[in-house]
């Protein structure tokens, strides 16, 4: 054992203490180097090695601990036995303190090597041995930092072979193998030939035929066999066969689990392995009739690009040249659910919320719907219905709606964004004050209340018709404002309905709710008047949206009011002036007069 540790200043030697685990004696050593060795280190054995700086009388703390394993003893007592069927060696020994591993070497002659290792067990099986080879055998044992020299040597001598080869096939899903020979030159036709099999666990099978084949029954799944056949039976005769080594077919996976992935769209499925296995092939089918699959070689595989939102079975088959095994139990999953589509947001102006709703998935059991700000601010809503509502929107202000869905596992990506803004509602109430008629046409100052949002402009809608007819038409709009009053004109005799909208960065407001009605009627057209100054009668033709006609003196300030009526004529008595006129009014007003003309059309008497 080299020891060495750093100098120290001002030391005059350094003592070093190394002392066994297993209570033996311990060594010392005295220097004034700063390395120090021991010999003759009792192997296998743990040592606890100190190292102490001493000056004239004083000593320091010992150094820290540092612990160190020695090599492994030789292994002892080395002993084996043949297997004639597989031709292989057993080879046992005593556990050796101190070794971690252990390798056995065979050496025959000069052409003929094979070995073995195994970490904790004391025998070993030693394959592919030669036929009728004299082998020695020897063991080390190992650890992490050394070997040991190579225990005693034994001899063993393998059993000769001088049968022609043979062939065997396993007859997949049969439980059974067929094995075939070549006879040997001068043998008689009753000679019997023995079949042996002898599998990885050490059971045996054998079958017997006078001819050059014979079916090996009981066969299992996931076996390795060794085959040999004697023309006796003393598998170690001089009669027999060399070994031929064949698998059966796989057994149908077990223990399968399937572990699916919720961000991937994908499934982990694993089994616990074959012994024989070379390849396996997964198979998972979905309710939709989708076949999804994944080849490997070892005992996991990951099945992509699954279907959202639905069922599947897995089984899993393995394969070994050229069988395959049944297939495994189905396993069932569920993937998780679909991104939600269909998603439509329909925004509450009064309480600032919108309405989320979408077309519901199979599996999911929960939905988010999710609200993000352009700043980022976000805000959530739970529901178990495709439906929900998320409150406390800013007016004004333009979010990006979505929902997932969950299934309680896993959730689903986000749906399509769906961009509405926080719009603020339409004004209250719009009020309509009207200007008296000028030159046929009425000014109407509309009015309304301010909406509660922070840049909000607002646009005055009329749509109407002129004199009541439906063929003439209008629509007529304000610009857009952020005064809560605007002026529009419309001829006399006009029907009009006004609503207004509101409008901000997040959106345009829906109308406020429509206010209908009329301008004054124009003045009245076609007035006759017939009579005289005693007694005459004014008639005139019906002016649309009119409900009352009145005729006034004009001659006098104020103008004089001689008769009124809901009719299209008006009888005089007495008519002193000769400066009639003529008006027609509803609810909004008075028409302009019109003249009567007392002279053009009198009738004198």
């Amino acid at each position: 054992m080299a020891i060495s540790w750093d100098a120290v200043r001002e030391a005059d030697h350094f003592l070093v203490s190394v002392i066994a685990d297993n209570g033996g004696n311990g060594e010392s050593c005295n220097t004034t180097n700063t390395e120090c060795s021991i010999s003759n280190v009792t192997c296998g054995n743990t040592f606890r090695v100190q190292v102490t700086s001493v000056r004239d009388t004083c000593r320091s703390q010992h150094s820290q601990t540092h612990s160190i394993l020695s090599a492994p003893c030789q292994p002892q007592a080395i002993r084996g036995n043949l297997d004639c069927v597989t031709n292989s060696a057993w080879i046992s020994w005593d556990a050796a303190p101190g070794a971690d591993s252990y390798s056995v070497s065979a050496v025959g002659g000069e052409d003929y090597t094979a070995n073995c290792t195994t970490s904790s067990n004391t025998t070993c099986e030693v394959e592919d041995l030669a036929c009728g080879v004299l082998y020695n055998f020897s063991v080390i044992a190992k650890n992490s930092k050394c070997e040991s020299p190579p225990s005693a040597t034994i001899d063993l001598q393998t059993a000769p072979c001088t049968l022609a080869g043979i062939t065997a096939v396993p007859q997949c899903h049969n439980s059974s193998i067929l094995v075939t020979w070549d006879l040997m030159e001068g043998s008689e036709g009753n000679t019997v030939f023995t079949a042996t099999a002898e599998a990885r666990d050490q059971t045996f099978l054998s079958c017997n035929n006078t001819g050059t084949s014979c079916y090996l029954h009981g066969a299992r799944c996931d076996l390795h066999y060794t085959i040999i056949v004697s023309a006796s039976s003393d598998q170690c005769s001089s009669m027999r066969s060399p070994p031929y080594r064949i698998s059966m077919e796989p057994c149908p996976p077990t223990n399968v689990v399937v572990n699916a992935s919720c961000e991937g769209r994908s499934a982990l499925v694993s089994w616990s392995p074959s012994p024989v296995a070379e390849t396996y092939h997964v198979v998972a089918t979905g309710v939709d009739g989708h076949v999804h699959t994944c080849n490997t070689t070892s005992s996991n595989c990951s099945v992509p690009e699954l279907h959202c939102d639905e069922r599947y079975a897995v089984f899993v088959t393995a394969s070994h040249e050229n069988c395959s095994s049944k297939a495994s139990q189905n396993v069932t999953f569920n993937t998780g659910p679909c991104q939600p589509d269909g998603l439509s947001v329909t925004y509450h102006c009064q309480n600032q919320s919108a309405l989320l709703s979408w077309t519901p998935g199979d599996n999911a059991v929960d939905y988010y719907g999710c609200a993000q700000a352009g700043n980022g601010d976000m805000l959530y809503c739970h529901s178990t219905s495709p439906t929900c509502t998320i409150p406390g929107l800013d007016c004004g202000t333009t979010y990006n709606f979505s929902v997932q869905a969950s299934d309680g596992t896993c959730n689903s990506s986000f749906s399509d964004p769906v961009q509405s803004g926080a719009a603020p509602c339409p004004p209250d109430a719009v009020e309509v004050q009207l200007l008296p008629m000028q030159m046929e046409v009425q000014v109407m100052g509309f009015s309304w209340a301010q909406v509660t949002c922070n840049n909000t402009d607002y646009m005055l809608k009329l749509t109407g018709s002129l004199l009541g007819d439906s063929q003439a038409q209008f629509e007529l709009s304000s610009y857009w404002t952020s005064k809560t009053y605007f002026e529009i004109p419309l001829p006399c005799g006009s029907a009009y309905v006004a609503a207004v909208e509101s409008r901000n960065a997040a959106g345009t407001s829906n109308p406020s709710a429509p206010l209908s009605g009329t301008t004054a009627p124009c003045p009245p057209s076609g007035v006759v008047y017939s009579g005289n100054s005693s007694f005459a009668t004014v008639s005139w033709n019906a002016s649309v949206f009119a409900t009352t006609y009145t005729v006034y003196d004009d001659s006098v300030a104020p103008k004089a009011q001689l008769c009124s009526t809901a009719g299209l004529s008006c009888s005089l008595s007495n008519i002193a002036s000769t400066n009639l006129v003529i008006t027609a009014s509803n609810m909004a007003g008075e028409s302009e007069t019109e003249s009567v003309s007392n002279g053009r059309n009198c009738v004198c008497v």
